[in-house]
């Protein structure tokens, strides 16, 4: 009973789908065939002959609708920079005080000639019978600023004077020596007056050849002793040296100086004859 019952069922719902089918598809296929016509239309324009045909065209007139979407966004916080520029204007004024450079220090140097004067005082064989005298000197020579060694020439003249005990002996003499010397310079002291003064201390000594006239001395006596003997009129030659020592204080091309030295010869018939001269001068470079 059941089963005659489920067959029924199942038949009446596949006749259903069926029927629900056809009319689907029914209506398909009326909605895409469009409705024809079976009259001709004649179509003519003027002015063309019989058999001519125009088309014309179909003007369909469309409407579109079109959606623009516009979305409108906040801006962003918009940033300002305000530039500003501050000038100051300094003036300032300042004094300046240009202090030249110091003229260059130039130091006696080279070739020299200098002149001198003194007194000289006898010694040894001329000390009893004369006395000091004025003395008088010319000199030429070669030193260098900073040298420790140069040369030197001189001339220097002698009058001695005359001593009263031995008054009768005197003829008025006179005395020249020529002397050529080496001159030490010591290095040391040199800036003892500043830095544009160079002070010096130096040696001095040499070859000296004395010629003499009218000059009394001590001789040695033939029997032993010593006599005075006056001098005599015409020059007379002796070899000898000369040894002393000086200061100078030099400045751009002039030095002064003082000093002393010891002239001395050995006569043949007499001791050692000494003169010596104290000597202030100039010499200029």
């Amino acid at each position: 009973m059941q089963q005659i019952y489920k067959s029924k069922v199942l038949l009446c719902a596949g006749a259903l789908l069926a029927f629900g089918s056809a009319v689907a598809f029914g209506q398909d296929t009326t909605q895409t065939r469009r409705p024809t016509s079976t009259k001709r239309i004649p179509i003519s324009k003027e002015g063309q002959g019989a058999g001519e045909v125009v088309s014309r065209g179909r003007v369909d007139t469309v409407t579109v609708y079109k959606t623009d979407t516009l979305r409108l966004e906040a801006a962003p916080a918009m940033a300002v920079h305000d530039t500003v520029r501050v000038t100051n204007t300094v003036t300032r004024v300042d004094t300046v005080t240009v202090i030249p450079p110091a003229p260059p220090i130039r130091l006696p140097n080279g070739f020299y000639f200098g002149l001198a004067g003194g007194v000289s005082a006898p010694n040894g064989a001329l000390f009893t019978p004369n006395s000091a005298g004025p003395s008088a000197q010319a000199q030429l020579g070669w030193q260098g600023a900073k040298k420790v060694l140069g040369i030197r020439g001189d001339v220097n003249w002698t009058k001695p004077g005359e001593d009263s005990q031995f008054s009768g002996l005197q003829a008025d003499p006179d005395i020249i020596n020529f002397s050529a010397d080496a001159k030490l310079q010591l290095p040391f002291l040199t800036h003892t007056f500043g830095a544009t003064h160079r002070f010096g201390i130096y040696g001095i000594g040499g070859y000296t050849h004395t010629m003499f006239k009218n000059l009394p001395m001590r001789v040695n006596a033939p029997n032993g002793g010593f006599v005075f003997s006056a001098g005599t009129g015409s020059w007379t030659h002796e070899n000898g040296w000369n040894a002393g020592g000086g200061l100078s204080l030099s400045w751009g091309r002039s030095e002064l100086f003082v000093e002393s030295r010891v002239l001395a010869f050995d006569p043949s018939n007499a001791p050692q004859s000494r003169q010596i001269p104290f000597m202030f001068g100039m010499n200029w470079y």
